[in-house]
C-alpha cells in the first residue's frame, strides 16, 4: 500500500505540476504565434515551442510508464473483508442461520460419489490416468441430466428476456486484468498462452464483461 501511495503522489506531481504546466506554456506560445511579430521574435517562439514539445513528449512518456507501474501495484492490493468475517480456518466459521430440520433415514446414506459409482455415472479411474487426481468422466444418465438442466436453465432465462451467449474461451490479458484477475502474476490461476497477450478463461464472466468495455452506457439503453 505504501508503494501505491508513493507512486500516486509521483503521478499527481508529474501530471499536475509538470505535464500540465508545459501544456499551458505550449498553448501560450501557440497563441503568441498568432500575433503579428518581428521575424526574430517569431523564430524565438518557434524554438521555444519546439523545446516545449520535446520536453512534453518525454514527460508524457514518463507519465505513461508511471501510470503502468501504479496500476500494476494497485492490482496487487487485495479486497478487504467485512469486519464481521472471522479470521481463521474452517473451524472458525460461524453458523448464521439454519433452515429446516435435518432428515433422518433408517438406512445408510450414500453421498453423491457412492451413488455415482453404484449407478455407473462416474469414471474416476480413467480420469486420474488421463488428467490426474480429482477429475472424472461423467457417463450415461448423468450426462443426459446435465444437458437437460443446461437446456432448462437457458430456456427459463430466455423467457425472462436474457440473451443466450456462448463466449470465446480465449481473451486478451488486458480484459482479464480489468475483470480483477492477474494473468501474469506468480500465483495466478489463469492459464496464459506463450508468446501472446491472450489467456484461457476460467469463467464466462470475463468475456461477457468485456463486451461493452471502453463504452459509455446510457441509462435509457438499460437493461442491455
Amino acid at each position: 500500500l505504501d508503494v501505491v501511495l508513493q507512486l500516486y503522489d509521483q503521478y499527481l506531481a508529474l501530471q499536475k505540476q509538470e505535464v500540465e504546466r508545459l501544456r499551458a506554456e505550449r498553448n501560450a506560445v501557440a497563441n503568441k504565434m498568432k500575433e503579428k511579430l518581428d521575424p526574430s521574435l517569431r523564430q524565438a517562439l518557434v524554438d521555444e515551442g519546439k523545446n516545449l514539445k520535446e520536453s512534453l513528449i518525454a514527460l508524457e512518456e514518463d507519465l505513461v510508464q508511471l501510470t503502468y507501474k501504479l496500476q500494476l501495484e494497485a492490482q496487487s492490493i487485495p479486497n478487504t473483508t467485512h469486519p464481521d468475517v472471522p479470521v481463521g480456518d474452517e473451524e472458525s466459521s460461524v453458523t448464521r442461520k439454519e433452515v429446516g430440520s435435518q432428515r433422518s433415514f433408517s438406512f445408510p446414506i450414500k453421498d453423491h460419489l457412492q451413488l455415482g459409482k453404484d449407478l455407473d455415472l462416474f469414471d474416476f479411474d480413467a480420469a486420474s490416468e488421463v488428467s490426474g487426481s480429482k477429475f472424472y468422466y461423467l457417463k450415461n444418465e448423468a450426462v443426459l441430466l446435465e444437458m437437460a438442466l443446461v437446456n432448462w436453465g437457458i430456456a427459463e432465462v430466455s423467457k425472462k428476456g436474457f440473451t443466450p451467449l456462448i463466449t470465446p474461451e480465449i481473451v486478451r490479458s488486458s480484459v482479464v486484468e480489468r475483470c480483477g484477475f492477474q494473468p501474469r502474476a506468480q500465483n495466478t490461476q489463469v492459464y496464459s498462452i506463450d508468446n501472446s497477450d491472450q489467456c484461457l478463461i476460467g469463467t464466462a464472466e470475463i468475456p461477457v464483461g468485456g463486451i461493452h468495455m471502453n463504452s459509455i452506457l446510457v441509462d435509457s439503453d438499460l437493461p442491455l
